[in-house]
């Protein structure tokens, strides 16, 4: 495939930047970071991937973001971390992407500033800016680069970019960390986290699912957010028994699923409804 003038223009832009630096890329394996890896590696003057592992997010994304670095023999770091050790982040406020990412950024400029290199890379994307992404104020602060805003890409783009290098996450669905399934205010303990892991661990791999969230309210109810082709495919009445059965199993009192389906940032809205 072939991009249009105005995408070259932008990928152009983009490279020109990357040359002659030495560059360190926040890698988590989504599309927008991976895209970021590979063409840090294919034109900085040297990249370094930077992984965070911890309990928010699945052990097998860990293991996607090694296999990625490994095909393309870009160097990559992965770096443990346990935000429940933050006090302001388990009580979850509405700034707690805030409070994470100041936690992740700081520990990403310590590994810069020892081994010399030029930036740090985040793969936040335009369309970034349109919702409530209270991580971005982070970024500002410590001066974290974001290319993929500075040179007005976004999502779509960032897919048909991947795929014109035809890197095999240009359809990746999108992820979020698991604290992102609790409602703010409400405690985010290593239970409630178990609880959501394994909830939709078990969803995906059984009912063999791309996209879902399990939302979970109040450390008791399950919200099930399904792409709206797959609720009549998985809601038949034999599968909502097993279902109900592995969630109560997991510790959840009441499961639900939510009729206007999987839609990211759900528990924003709430955020937007109070302000109206």
């Amino acid at each position: 495939m072939d991009l249009s003038k105005n995408l070259s223009t932008k990928l152009e832009n983009l490279t020109s930047f990357l040359r002659n630096k030495n560059v360190i890329v926040a890698f988590s394996g989504g599309v927008d970071s991976s895209l970021l890896a590979f063409l840090s590696n294919k034109y900085a003057k040297e990249a370094l991937l930077v992984t965070e592992k911890s309990i928010l997010y699945p052990d097998d994304e860990i293991q996607l973001t090694s296999e990625f670095a490994k095909k393309y023999d870009i160097n990559h770091l992965i770096i443990e971390r346990n935000p429940l050790k933050d006090e302001s982040f388990r009580v979850n406020p509405k700034n707690r992407c805030y409070i994470c990412k100041t936690g992740l950024y700081e520990d990403i400029i310590k590994i810069k500033e020892e081994r010399n290199f030029d930036i740090i890379l985040d793969g936040s994307n335009l369309d970034d800016l349109s919702d409530y992404r209270p991580g971005m104020q982070a970024l500002k602060e410590l001066k974290i680069t974001t290319p993929y805003i500075d040179f007005k890409i976004n999502k779509q783009e960032i897919r048909e970019i991947s795929k014109y290098f035809n890197l095999e996450v240009q359809s990746k669905p999108s992820m979020a960390c698991f604290s992102s399934r609790i409602p703010y205010d409400q405690d985010i303990n290593e239970k409630k986290l178990d609880m959501i892991r394994g909830a939709e661990s078990y969803l995906k791999n059984t009912y063999n699912l791309k996209q879902l969230r399990v939302r979970l309210h109040e450390g008791k109810l399950g919200r099930i957010e399904l792409m709206p082709k797959d609720i009549i495919k998985v809601m038949t009445d034999d599968n909502i028994k097993k279902i109900t059965v592995k969630l109560k199993q997991l510790g959840f009192y009441y499961i639900t699923v939510d009729l206007e389906g999987f839609r990211s940032g759900s528990l924003n809205e709430v955020l937007t409804f109070n302000e109206d």
